[in-house]
């Protein structure tokens, strides 16, 4: 079975098949390798309609089972009104502005929240099996704390919030993190992904 993941992120595709890998019966392909490119306007209010959105539309184009992902951020000491949600990057309205940029904003507020608070993303995930079924979900990461302080690797390749993102696990910023650890912080997340393809798409197929 042919899987199309929506997404043009080739780190996500790569995390995505290597996730998947397990399942013999799945090839994770992408929008690349169809010959497609959609633009899809996420102006959902939730992570999983924008994951529809997505899936949707790809859905339609390819007509192979599709998944597609959409993410946020929840900060617990944060106030409603000042929570990141889906616009991790968009501050006071603003998008495309720069990492230094996006930095200092989040140091700045953690540092009216005594410089720390646990935090978590969530991603909204949608799946359209192979008779166009929907099937949505929001996907609770680990928990992580978010502080106010910096790590000196601030440059390495990643997420810029990674720099002030710290494991609880293994005791470092998500920046010093070797790759085994880096596994070891997804791997309920892998479980939860991997549950959701057995159940809609696999499990599905065996019972038709």
């Amino acid at each position: 079975m042919k899987l199309l993941f929506a997404t043009g992120n080739q780190y996500k595709l790569n995390l995505m098949k290597e996730r998947l890998a397990c399942f013999e019966d799945i090839e994770v392909v992408s929008p690349q390798d169809l010959g497609l490119s959609i633009d899809v306007v996420e102006d959902g209010i939730t992570a999983e309609e924008n994951a529809t959105k997505k899936a949707v539309a790809f859905h339609e184009a390819s007509n192979l089972p599709t998944i597609a992902e959409d993410s946020g951020l929840y900060i617990e000491k944060f106030k409603e009104e000042e929570q990141p949600g889906l616009f991790v990057k968009r501050i006071n309205g603003k998008e495309g502005i720069s990492d230094d940029e996006i930095l200092n904003y989040y140091i700045k507020k953690l540092k009216e929240h005594n410089g720390r608070s646990l935090a978590h993303y969530f991603t909204g995930v949608c799946i359209i099996d192979e008779e166009g079924n929907i099937h949505s979900d929001t996907i609770t990461e680990t928990e992580f704390l978010f502080v106010d302080k910096p790590s000196k690797r601030v440059n390495l390749k990643g997420g810029v919030l990674d720099s002030i993102s710290y494991d609880l696990d293994c005791e470092k910023y998500f920046n010093d993190r070797t790759d085994e650890e880096k596994k070891a912080h997804f791997k309920e997340l892998d479980e939860k992904y991997r549950n959701l393809i057995d159940t809609t798409l696999r499990q599905n197929k065996k019972h038709r």
